[in-house]
């Protein structure tokens, strides 16, 4: 996967990772299991989730991708099989700007959070199948996986 995000950044990618807004998951899973009374509780998760982050809002896949310099969160749109990443970044930052960087290891689902000097936080859930690749992001960008 690494270089799909190269256009976005406007520099190499060395490392990126497919994600999911934080809660999106959990919210789907209550969704379509509890009905009407899952659709109330799922828009009180995704509520509680949208302000615990900085994050604009970008469907349900995005792409985290970091270049030597900056870190950014590129929009997807979806192809005949899988997501594609697009050339429009939603939000960057300089990678000098990160205070830390965090994956908590699930076994379904894992949680990404990027926390810069500024008090700005980002937060996302990576589906397992992504998992690997955000491993990778988060040891280019030198942070921990609990």
């Amino acid at each position: 996967m690494a270089g799909e995000g190269s256009a976005a950044l406007g520099a190499p990618e060395i490392a990126g990772a497919m994600v999911n807004p934080r809660g999106f998951t959990k919210k789907m899973s209550v969704g379509a299991v509890g009905g009407v009374v899952g659709a109330v509780a799922a828009s009180a998760v995704a509520s509680r989730s949208s302000k615990a982050s900085d994050v604009p809002a970008f469907g349900r896949v995005g792409y985290i991708a970091a270049s030597e310099t900056e870190v950014a969160l590129i929009k997807t749109k979806s192809g005949a099989l899988k997501m594609k990443v697009t050339d429009q970044a939603l939000v960057r930052a300089p990678r000098e700007e990160l205070e830390a960087v965090e994956l908590k290891d699930g076994k379904l689902i894992s949680h990404l959070r990027l926390q810069f000097t500024n008090g700005t936080v980002w937060e996302f859930d990576v589906p397992k199948i992504g998992k690997k690749n955000a491993n990778q992001l988060v040891a280019a960008l030198g942070g921990s996986v609990t």
